[in-house]
């Protein structure tokens, strides 16, 4: 399950540092803006995680995630430059990001011994905050905070890894899978059928 899950934080990190940079191109910021993006998207998740569990920052111990960040953010950048990307593969992105990176710090969590409630938040907020850090500088209003089916899809994949880990009738792989493909078509589908949340309303509108 270690490389299963190795192999997924990488994906993570270039899916995310990816809709990083479609973020900046849509909002037409330079090559330098695009990497920053890139960056804080692919690994502000797992920081604030790290920060909060009180261990060493994922990024600050293997520095490969920072350079893949980096890397995939000019890559890219000069990719759409030549490309017409339409905004929907940001979304699909993102979707990715989320789906992976959810299972990595639910992951995480349980195997620091935290409790299934805290490991679900730390999935949650791994897989989430790296784009609410991202939508902020950008200037629009997070996923998160939007009525798309966004938080729903991540806490959902985060407690189907922990009932199915807590059941252990299955191999640790094919609950990281299913955790994540859960994640991931939640969210797919809300895009697809443009599925969202209540919304707060004030007045009589």
């Amino acid at each position: 399950m270690d490389e299963l899950l190795h192999w997924f934080d990488l994906i993570g990190i270039a899916v995310f540092a990816f809709s990083g940079v479609l973020a900046a191109g849509h909002k037409q910021m330079d090559l330098f803006g695009a990497v920053v993006l890139a960056c804080v998207t692919s690994t502000g998740g797992g920081t604030i995680r790290d920060i909060i569990l009180n261990i060493p920052v994922f990024w600050l111990q293997d520095t490969y995630y920072l350079w893949i960040a980096v890397t995939t953010g000019v890559v890219s950048f000069y990719l759409i430059r030549y490309l017409q990307v339409p905004m929907r593969l940001l979304m699909i992105a993102d979707a990715i990001g989320l789906a992976v990176f959810v299972v990595i710090g639910t992951q995480k969590g349980l195997e620091l011994g935290y409790s299934a409630t805290i490991a679900i938040v730390m999935g949650m907020m791994t897989g989430t905050f790296g784009g609410v850090i991202r939508d902020v500088l950008s200037g629009d209003i997070p996923l998160l905070l939007r009525r798309e089916i966004y938080a729903t899809a991540a806490l959902t994949g985060a407690a189907v890894l922990v009932a199915l880990d807590a059941s252990g009738k299955l191999p640790g792989d094919l609950v990281v899978a299913i955790a994540v493909l859960v994640t991931l078509a939640i969210r797919l589908a809300a895009l697809k059928w443009n599925l969202s949340a209540p919304i707060a309303r004030f007045g009589n509108h």
